[in-house]
């Protein structure tokens, strides 16, 4: 009898209650397993945002920066140019002697303070490229050409260039992935020497520069690229009616002369995550779309994110009545 009494008196779990707490902790350990898959994938979709975005935002200061200073010309103080003459006996011209050129010899040696280029890949593609990469509609290419001015320069204390943004492949048969490039080039038209005389025109060289960059890939992961010219009437500048594709260049005479008439740009950029964003990839009856501003539009089936950016960059120093 004793022996059975002190069994009673044993405190225990029976295999019920052991059950339930099993179930019970599991429960708990899936919610929380699903709470931090939830948590863990929002901050990966939020860092991917803020990536794009911070790609973004750098690379649209970069261009409202350089499209603002397209056209730019110096103008030469009163003791700069006593200056001058002081140095060298030669009478500076107080406005730039520069003058910009139609590039006659080739279109991509022109120095136009504004030329846009719908659908190039490369700095010098042949200049009947369009959708280079079958299945791509990128990317717009951008010349901005400005002046600036070195006093301790005696031959040619004006000088001028040229930056060009462009796009290339990133590797280069991919339809979907693009890096944007910038390449800056200086241009020399110097005076003659001793004999103080400075070029009215022509006579324009390339020159090596320690300031100058040739095909510096400054972002990746960029999904298109695309610029609108428009005047001061806010009407969009191109060669005829039919899209987009006709911005002015100097390789289109029908709008060559509208170069001048660009008062400012609308710049779309649309970048694309680095990583899957998303956990499957879209069936094709609903496919992710790209909109451009203009008739341009990529659509993609693909995991990854794609975010636009568009701004509106108003020149400063042409559009209106400076060069005509």
């Amino acid at each position: 009898m004793s022996i059975k009494k002190n069994l009673k008196d044993i405190k225990g779990l029976t295999l019920i209650e052991i059950l339930i707490g099993i179930i019970i902790t599991t429960l708990i350990m899936g919610a929380m397993f699903t709470t931090y898959s939830i948590v863990n994938q929002t901050y990966t979709q939020v860092s991917e945002k803020a990536k794009i975005s911070r790609s973004s935002r750098d690379l649209v200061s970069m261009l409202m920066r350089d499209i603002r200073m397209s056209g730019f010309r110096y103008y030469a103080s009163t003791q700069t140019i006593a200056k001058y003459a002081a140095d060298t006996g030669c009478i500076l011209p107080k406005v730039s002697y520069l003058a910009f050129n139609d590039g006659s010899s080739s279109t991509y040696d022109s120095t136009f303070p504004l030329v846009i280029r719908k659908e190039r890949l490369g700095y010098k593609p042949p200049l009947d490229q369009t959708n280079p990469i079958a299945g791509s509609r990128c990317c717009d290419q951008i010349e901005i050409v400005y002046e600036d001015f070195n006093q301790n320069l005696p031959l040619q204390p004006y000088l001028r260039y040229k930056i060009t943004y462009y796009a290339k492949a990133i590797p280069e048969d991919n339809p979907e992935r693009f890096g944007v490039f910038k390449t800056v080039e200086k241009w020399s038209q110097p005076r003659e020497g001793s004999d103080c005389k400075f070029p009215p025109s022509g006579g324009w060289t390339l020159d090596d520069c320690p300031e100058c960059v040739n095909d510096d890939l400054v972002r990746d992961h960029v999904v298109d690229m695309e610029f609108i010219p428009f005047d001061n009437k806010g009407l969009i500048i191109q060669s005829d009616g039919t899209g987009d594709r006709f911005a002015p260049a100097p390789e289109r005479s029908t709008v060559k002369d509208r170069l001048y008439d660009i008062a400012g740009v609308d710049i779309r950029l649309t970048f694309r995550s680095s990583e899957d964003f998303f956990k499957t990839d879209a069936p094709e009856s609903k496919k992710r779309i790209v909109a451009g501003l203009n008739n341009r539009k990529q659509e993609f089936t693909d995991k990854y994110l794609r975010d636009s950016v568009v701004v509106t960059v108003n020149t400063r120093n042409i559009g209106g009545d400076l060069f005509k």
